[in-house]
């Protein structure tokens, strides 16, 4: 069995153990409590929000370095992801076995951003008399990329042992990525208010991926021919440095309701709001943007089967998708805030699904026709991105911003299991059939959207 699916597998399991345990021991306090007379999430709405706007949601601030942060994570795993495969085969002459392996290896912090969320969360650090759960870790992150960056400042990848050395240190980079991007998430959910939720968390987030990606696609080739990998993977290194910036934040305070303690487990993990919120992103697998999207995981097969072209000239492809689905990033996140996240992501969701029946009269060479479907997609997929993203946002408690944020998103990662295996035997009969069964699954998150519901005070009356 493939590294990839081990390494899921090992999620699924202790992503499922971790909930499952959260739950039992939630459901015995919570009884306790309620015997007790004791509640939670008790706060009016409005108090919170007031909390929010008056001394810690500053939009420019806030925007701007959760748009750094993603644009570090774009960039970091593209360049990891495209050319350290190409350095381990062409320059330092590993097998395609042990470059998958390498490759693996490097994204394992990734799989359990759900534990480093739940560090961030429940150990706060003291400094001064207040209590700070997100600053320490973006500290942290800085530190990482900081080391990192000094070990290709001072040694070639080319002449690096590369199990002993250059793995650990691309580990340290990437791993750095998760605890980056982990907090972020938690600081976004911790201060802004559910009106903008689509936008920072829908908006920012893509386009500062999409940007990040876009710059590792085109930048590195120049690096390369300039002094080497070793300035690509400097870069890499350099980029994260950004973490540290994010230390200009304000933390709000450590109130009850936010506060990682036996209530908050209880009034948590025993919701239906979050057992159906998980099963919602669970069932997200089989959409079209996973195979449509440059960033969606499996584009690479669809761009084999139509256009076979030069990894040059598919890279272009790539750039060029992925401008013009910026400005669906733009659209849904205004959309959604506007006229609410559920209604836009039904409404997306249908269209893209029906946006299938574009690619099945797409056949091999056709790649002007490939281009502009593709960018059609893009554009869809990053409004129904957006839109999620603010749904996911809307069902996270603030006592536990960072465990069920990184959940959620763990469960996405979860769902490339079956996809993979299924699209690879899809694949096996044609193109049009993938996309056709494909289309018709994205439909499958409706059946649950509707019964999502807002649990907490803090959060929007509606969602």
């Amino acid at each position: 069995m493939k590294l990839q699916y081990l390494i899921a597998i090992a999620v699924v399991l202790c992503t499922s153990v971790a909930y499952l345990v959260l739950f039992l021991l939630g459901r015995r306090w919570r009884r306790t409590f309620e015997e007790s007379g004791i509640s939670y999430w008790t706060a009016p709405k409005e108090q919170r929000v007031k909390e929010l706007t008056d001394g810690f949601w500053q939009p420019r601030r806030v925007m701007t370095l959760y748009g750094l942060a993603y644009f570090t994570n774009g960039y970091s795993r593209t360049c990891f992801s495209l050319w350290a495969p190409l350095f381990l085969l062409q320059i330092r002459g590993l097998s395609v076995v042990d470059a998958v392996l390498f490759t693996g290896l490097i994204y394992m912090a990734w799989s359990w951003k759900m534990f480093i969320g739940l560090a961030s969360d429940a150990l706060p650090i003291k400094w001064r008399g207040t209590s700070y759960r997100r600053l320490p870790w973006f500290l942290v992150t800085g530190v990482l990329y900081l080391v990192a960056t000094a070990v290709f400042i001072l040694y070639s990848p080319d002449e690096l042992p590369i199990w002993t050395v250059l793995l650990p240190a691309v580990t340290t980079v990437i791993t750095a990525g998760a605890i980056y991007d982990a907090t972020a998430d938690a600081y976004v959910v911790d201060v802004v208010p559910p009106s903008w939720h689509a936008r920072v968390l829908g908006t920012v987030n893509t386009i500062g991926r999409s940007t990040g990606g876009i710059l590792a696609c085109v930048l590195p080739p120049l690096l390369i021919r300039l002094g080497g990998y070793q300035l690509v993977f400097l870069s890499a290194g350099i980029s994260g440095i950004t973490a540290l910036a994010c230390l200009l934040q304000r933390e709000p305070q450590l109130t009850h309701e936010r506060v990682f303690n036996r209530q908050a487990i209880a009034f948590t993990f025993t919701e239906k709001a979050v057992l159906i919120a998980s099963i919602f992103h669970l069932s997200q697998a089989f959409t079209l943007r996973r195979l449509t999207n440059p960033l969606g995981g499996l584009f690479s097969f669809i761009v084999q089967d139509i256009v076979g072209a030069s990894p040059d000239l598919v890279g272009k492809i790539g750039v060029v998708i992925l401008l013009g689905g910026i400005p669906g990033s733009l659209i849904g996140g205004w959309a959604a805030d506007k006229w609410g996240h559920k209604k836009i992501f039904i409404v997306s969701s249908v269209i893209i699904a029906l946006s299938g029946l574009l690619w099945v009269p797409v056949q091999r060479g056709m790649v002007a026709q490939f281009v502009v479907v593709a960018i059609i997609s893009s554009i869809l997929s990053n409004i129904v991105m957006s839109s999620m993203l603010a749904l996911a946002a809307d069902m996270t408690p603030l006592a536990l911003s960072a465990t069920v944020f990184q959940m959620y998103m763990s469960l996405l990662w979860i769902s490339n299991v079956p996809v993979s295996i299924t699209t690879g035997l899809l694949l096996d009969i044609n193109l049009s059939t993938t996309i056709i069964v494909t289309s018709a699954l994205s439909l499958a998150p409706l059946l649950f959207v509707k019964f999502l519901k807002t649990y907490e005070a803090s959060k929007g009356t509606t969602v």
